[in-house]
């Protein structure tokens, strides 16, 4: 009896790897279209490219997502002015989709949401559970993915993102005066 038991949970526990083990660092995301609250198509390829993307799924009535979500709109506050991009995408279903928009407003959630309430996109991505995220690079490439809500989740993110972000604009400025202050030393430095 121990001895199918074992089996059975070495069984489940590989067919549930080989799901979830889909998708790799490095690997390139799946490219998809949703729209997003305003009727909008937004397209993954189409934003990719000017910083890090995190891919979250959730939905309306998911706990751990609501647990979660502060996070991620302080990590995006933080790192937006980087480049740093967030696709919130709601599983919500037909019973509960006329909730989104109110949900989103009520935590003043300022990324960008996606619908996908036939659930295509989640299936696309081996969705099991919620939430469920990917942190892709400049290139579109995974750098890492979450299943669950674990706290300290934007340490993590920050972490990992941090190789893609881009400079922030005061820094590109300090760069530049750095850079023009000698030349200004040179020229009253010169003799006539």
């Amino acid at each position: 009896m121990k001895r199918l038991l074992a089996l059975s949970l070495l069984a489940a526990l590989f067919l549930s790897s080989a799901a979830f083990g889909q998708f790799q660092t490095g690997q390139k995301a799946p490219d998809f279209t949703l729209a997003d609250l305003d009727g909008n198509y937004v397209t993954l390829s189409e934003v990719v490219g000017d910083g890090p993307v995190y891919i979250n799924f959730w939905a309306t009535w998911c706990g751990p997502c609501k647990k979660e979500l502060p996070a991620l709109i302080n990590l995006y506050n933080e790192y937006k002015d980087r480049g740093f991009k967030v696709l919130a995408i709601s599983t919500d279903g037909s019973r509960t989709v006329g909730k989104v928009r109110s949900f989103v407003q009520d935590r003043q959630m300022n990324f960008t949401v996606l619908l996908d309430s036939n659930g295509e996109v989640f299936r696309k991505y081996a969705g099991r559970g919620i939430p469920y995220g990917f942190l892709l690079d400049n290139d579109g490439k995974i750098v890492h993915f979450i299943r669950g809500y674990m706290p300290g989740i934007e340490k993590t993110l920050a972490e990992k993102m941090a190789p893609c972000l881009k400079p922030l604009a005061t820094d590109k400025k300090d760069d530049s005066q750095a850079k023009e202050e000698p030349k200004q030393k040179q020229k009253e430095e010169t003799p006539k």
